[in-house]
C-alpha cells in the first residue's frame, strides 16, 4: 500500500454520510474561517496590539497568494472529481492541493491571543485545529494530503514571515516612517 493509497484510504473513511445534519454544519464551518480571521484581527485591533495585527494581515494576505499560486502549479483535482464514490457536499472550481481554508485555520491559530477566556481559546482550538480540516475531507473537496500540506504551511508560514518584515512591508506599501 503506497501513500496515495492511504491518502484515499482515509478520506473514504471520513467521507461518509454519517449524519445528512452535519453537510450544513460542516458547509458553515468551513467558509467560517474568514469571520473567524476578522474576529481575532478585531480583537487584536481592541487589544490595541497592532504590531500582532499588522504581523495576521500581512501573513495572511501573502499565505493566500503563496497557495493559490501552489494550487495552480500543482492543480490536483478535487477528490470527488477524481472517484465516483466520494461524496460531494459541496463544490470548488479551484485545484485541490494544498487546502488553503486549513492553511489560513493553522496560521490563525498562531494569533489567537493567550489572554482570551480559556473556554474561547478551546472553541477556537477546537474549530482552527479539528473542524476545518475535518469537514474539508467529509465534504469531499480535500485529500488527508491536502489538508496535511495547508496545516504544516499554515504553521510555519507566520514563523517564517516575520512581525519585523511585517511591519517593514506595510510601511513601504503605505510610505510610513
Amino acid at each position: 500500500m503506497n501513500i496515495q493509497d492511504v491518502d484515499i484510504a482515509i478520506l473514504r473513511l471520513i467521507n461518509q454520510p454519517y449524519l445528512t445534519q452535519l453537510n450544513l454544519f460542516f458547509i458553515i464551518g468551513v467558509f467560517l474561517i474568514y469571520v473567524f480571521l476578522f474576529g481575532i484581527a478585531f480583537i487584536l485591533f481592541r487589544k490595541k496590539q497592532f504590531r500582532k495585527l499588522n504581523h495576521l494581515v500581512v501573513a495572511s494576505i501573502i499565505g493566500y497568494v503563496i497557495i493559490f499560486i501552489l494550487k495552480i502549479l500543482v492543480n490536483r483535482p478535487r477528490p470527488y472529481e477524481t472517484f465516483t464514490d466520494i461524496i460531494k457536499i459541496f463544490s470548488k472550481s479551484d485545484p485541490s492541493f494544498p487546502s488553503a481554508h486549513t492553511a489560513l485555520a493553522f496560521l490563525a491559530f498562531y494569533f489567537i491571543p493567550k489572554d482570551l477566556p480559556k473556554w474561547l481559546r478551546y472553541l477556537f482550538y477546537i474549530y482552527f485545529l479539528i473542524l476545518i480540516p475535518v469537514a474539508s475531507m467529509y465534504s469531499g473537496v480535500h485529500y488527508p494530503s491536502d489538508v496535511f500540506a495547508g496545516a504544516m504551511f499554515g504553521i510555519i508560514f507566520p514563523r517564517v514571515i516575520s512581525e519585523n518584515f511585517s511591519i517593514k512591508l506595510m510601511r513601504k506599501i503605505f510610505r510610513l516612517k
